[in-house]
């Protein structure tokens, strides 16, 4: 982004999973990026577009290597412990998220051809058929999409030093610059989410949260959440979700119907039939701008 078109108010973005092979540059042009071309094509060349900084956190998820240092180069992974086995709460975790995700009866325990290919040795067959339903109930290949999500948020949600480290990567950014709007992707939602519930955006006061692609509408999730097993939005926190037709992590519902205290806008957005959850794809929205330009002006 030029510099000389940004706003005085700054964005943090928190970002979701599939952020292996990536870092804070790169997510701040390519989200910096898609924000500008939603803000100029509704307002026009000459809006002023807000900065934005995304902290990379993925590298968190991966043990330190020999020597020290992060990985937070390109050549990371994008899910470290995609090939690893469940133990048995993991196990009951995700097949409790997929069973609510897509409800019904399990197929036979043999795998159908060209729904979810070779056995996977490191599933459970009970979480394998749950992805065999998903597939059925929501298309070719939505259990697959979802089920890293679903592994990463039990990280976060269960490793209480983990989730605090995440949180405490944030925070810092939204310290340093002062940010009073956030914008969060995906699992990028529930730890913003978790942060507002445990008080730790009370400093700069934040005023406006984004949210994109949510998984916080799984019942599942957000029982691994400190509180009740419901959204309550703290005032006077403005709140504006957008999901999109054909995101296999919102299955297409927004959140307002699990708020039940404060408030929460929905909006639904067309993405594109290609990759209806990805964050540039929302972060390019016209409904999203107009939240942007709104709550970025100055007080």
């Amino acid at each position: 982004m030029n510099e000389t078109t940004e706003a005085a108010g700054h964005i943090v973005g928190v970002h979701g999973i599939g952020q292996g092979r990536t870092n804070e540059v790169r997510l701040r042009d390519d989200w910096g990026n898609a924000l500008q071309r939603g803000l100029t094509r509704k307002y026009g060349p000459h809006i002023a577009v807000p900065g934005l900084t995304v902290p990379h956190y993925t590298g968190l998820y991966r043990p330190a290597p020999v020597g020290g240092g992060r990985h937070l180069g390109p050549g990371d992974a994008d899910m470290p412990d995609a090939d690893e086995p469940m133990d048995a709460d993991e196990e009951d975790f995700v097949s409790r998220a997929l069973a609510a995700y897509a409800p019904g009866p399990l197929p036979e325990a043999s795998r159908s051809p060209g729904t979810l290919g070779a056995p996977l040795p490191y599933l459970p067959d009970a979480v394998t058929r749950r992805l065999a339903a998903a597939d059925a109930r929501r298309g070719r290949g939505a259990g697959a999409k979802v089920l890293v999500l679903v592994r990463q948020a039990y990280r976060y949600l269960h490793d209480e030093e983990l989730g605090r480290r995440i949180r405490e990567v944030i925070r810092a950014e939204i310290e340093r610059s002062r940010a009073r709007v956030l914008i969060a992707h995906s699992l990028g939602s529930v730890i913003a989410y978790d942060m507002l519930r445990r008080g730790e955006l009370r400093d700069p006061d934040t005023h406006t949260l984004i949210t994109c692609g949510s998984p916080l509408g799984w019942l599942t999730v957000r029982r691994g959440l400190p509180g009740e097993a419901h959204l309550s939005v703290p005032e006077p926190l403005h709140w504006h979700n957008l999901h999109a037709d054909g995101d296999a992590v919102t299955a297409g519902a927004g959140l307002a119907h699990v708020v039940t205290s404060g408030s929460l806008r929905d909006t639904r957005v067309s993405n594109g039939i290609a990759a209806p959850h990805d964050a540039v794809r929302y972060l390019s929205q016209a409904a999203l701008a107009d939240t942007v330009l709104a709550r970025t002006a100055p007080l």
